[in-house]
């Protein structure tokens, strides 16, 4: 398995931080992306699109905070 086989995913339903500093509740289809060994969970599948195009570059780069809320 690579990389993300051995990161693993929040269980459906549970909210997490998004790139943009918002929340969302988890599910299979959340747009995600592994940034810095931590997932990095999007409210839409366009700020995943633009993130995965330069990612360090980002605007949500400084933003990201891939914590999951307890």
């Amino acid at each position: 398995m690579g990389v993300r086989g051995s990161i693993p995913l929040p269980y459906s339903g549970i909210e997490v931080n998004t790139a943009c500093g918002g929340k969302a509740h988890f599910a299979p289809d959340t747009p995600r992306a592994v940034y810095d060994g931590k997932w990095v969970f999007f409210c839409l599948p366009t700020c995943k699109q633009e993130f995965d195009k330069d990612p360090a570059s980002s605007c949500l780069s400084e933003q990201i905070t891939p914590d999951i809320s307890e």
